[in-house]
């Protein structure tokens, strides 16, 4: 897994954060008359600031855009990480100098949702191949009908279909995530 933007995102939350406290403990500070009682009963902007305000009418709702793109800028960012990226191709060799070949990320997990999907019971499958290339790892999502076994299931997954994946890759191992979920609806069969 790619570290660097755990590391960047780790980084710009911590000083965003001290950002965050220094500013709110300024104004808790000022709200209780640290500063003086006369700027913790006085307006927030005075003098230079509420000139120019007052002046340029453009100033308030500049201000508001600002606010705007910032609100949808950590949105942006806040979604990005709800899902890592899907690793689009694998390189198989380990060194460069001897040539490239590439493995795509969808045929490998095309195949393992195909192989997965015929497993009895399995209504769908989806799998995706998150990390780097030198590390990958594998996210699948099964959904399975009452006739079928999760514990069969999650055994068969483990070990047909991983170690059919890890030789694809020529690994060893590939580490995984594997979410089992019961489809929802599904009559059950009336037993006379």
């Amino acid at each position: 897994m790619n570290r660097g933007p755990a590391h960047l995102n780790r980084t710009g939350l911590v000083l965003v954060g001290a950002l965050m406290v220094a500013v709110g403990g300024a104004g808790l500070a000022r709200g209780a008359g640290v500063f003086g009682h006369g700027r913790a009963t006085g307006p927030v902007f005075s003098g230079t600031v509420r000139r120019y305000a007052a002046d340029h009418d453009w100033f308030w709702p500049a201000v508001a855009a600002a606010v705007i793109v910032l609100a949808l800028l950590g949105l942006a960012w806040l979604l990005a990480q709800g899902r890592p990226g899907r690793l689009p191709g694998l390189a198989m060799e380990p060194d460069a100098a001897g040539g490239r070949t590439r493995l795509s990320g969808k045929a490998v997990t095309d195949a393992l949702e195909s192989e997965v999907g015929e497993y009895p019971g399995v209504r769908t499958v989806r799998a995706r191949l998150i990390g780097s290339s030198r590390r990958p790892e594998l996210r699948l999502n099964v959904a399975y009908g009452r006739r079928a076994d999760p514990a069969e299931l999650r055994s068969r997954i483990e070990e047909e279909g991983m170690p059919r994946l890890a030789a694809a890759l020529g690994r060893e191992s590939v580490p995984a995530v594997v979410r089992l979920r019961l489809v929802k609806g599904e009559r059950a069969d009336t037993l006379l």
